[in-house]
């Protein structure tokens, strides 16, 4: 609701990732009445301190305080905080979408789970290596091969960003890039804890658990191992899920 100079927002929303961080939010308020539904849809930038704004703690699986609840009650903005036009925050949206159903692909974590899984393939157990065995070698040189196609990928889509290009292939490619880079990272990451076999994952402890004990074989890759495999359950649900996904590419398939 707009009074004179402010909005005033009410509302909440939830896993908000960091919001007990940071100093700002942007947030997808309703302005108006429209029979399309992305329509009314206002982009506003809020200051966290704006008297109003209350963040509850949600501790998730992997044991960590990364995600919140927030709510907003009567919190006054000034109009001079909204980003384009008012009602025209899909288009603004969109633009953002995609470059987030990218960016979780996350490369930089599969390249890390790569060099994870290799070094457990190196590391000798009961005289002999995981890579002397072609059913380990077989799958992770499947993954690494998967991973690649990721890469190349993301340069794609890069490109295309980097040329203006927004156009329903683009973001289908973006949801491309979602679902196979969130499925494999969950696939890599199980592959991991499966290949430690007998040592358990969940024994070894995470970096913020100060652990003083025997060193475990290879605690020094594996560290965070469970914390990680726990986290990586939600990256086919965060920034939409995979069934989103598929349904944007469905709409799209003959439009490449």
């Amino acid at each position: 609701m707009r009074d004179g100079d402010h909005y005033v927002i009410n509302g909440q929303k939830i896993w908000t990732s960091y919001a007990h961080q940071a100093d700002w939010i942007f947030l997808l308020v309703r302005t108006g009445n429209s029979e399309k539904k992305q329509a009314g849809i206002t982009f506003i930038l809020v200051d966290m301190k704006t008297p109003g704004i209350t963040v509850r703690p949600i501790i998730s699986i992997d044991g960590c305080h990364h995600l919140n609840e927030t709510f907003f009650d009567n919190v006054r903005v000034p109009v001079a905080n909204l980003i384009g036009e008012e009602g025209g925050g899909w288009k603004i949206t969109k633009f953002l979408l995609n470059n987030e159903h990218a960016t979780t692909a996350d490369l930089p974590t599969l390249r890390r789970l790569q060099r994870q899984l290799r070094a457990l393939a190196a590391a000798p157990a009961a005289g002999s290596t995981l890579g002397g065995q072609p059913q380990f070698t077989q799958r992770l040189a499947r993954y690494e091969a998967e991973l690649e196609a990721i890469a190349v990928m993301v340069q794609r889509v890069a490109a295309m960003e980097q040329a203006g290009d927004h156009s329903p292939a683009a973001h289908a490619l973006g949801s491309m890039l979602k679902i196979r880079g969130t499925e494999l990272q969950q696939q890599m990451g199980q592959f991991l804890i499966e290949s430690m076999g007998d040592y358990g994952p969940v024994s070894y402890p995470s970096s913020h658990d100060g652990h003083a004990g025997e060193p475990l074989p290879m605690q020094d890759v594996m560290q965070d191992m469970a914390t990680e495999a726990f986290f990586r359950r939600a990256t086919t649900i965060y920034g939409g899920t995979s069934e989103i996904q598929r349904g944007i590419i469905a709409k799209t398939k003959f439009q490449f």
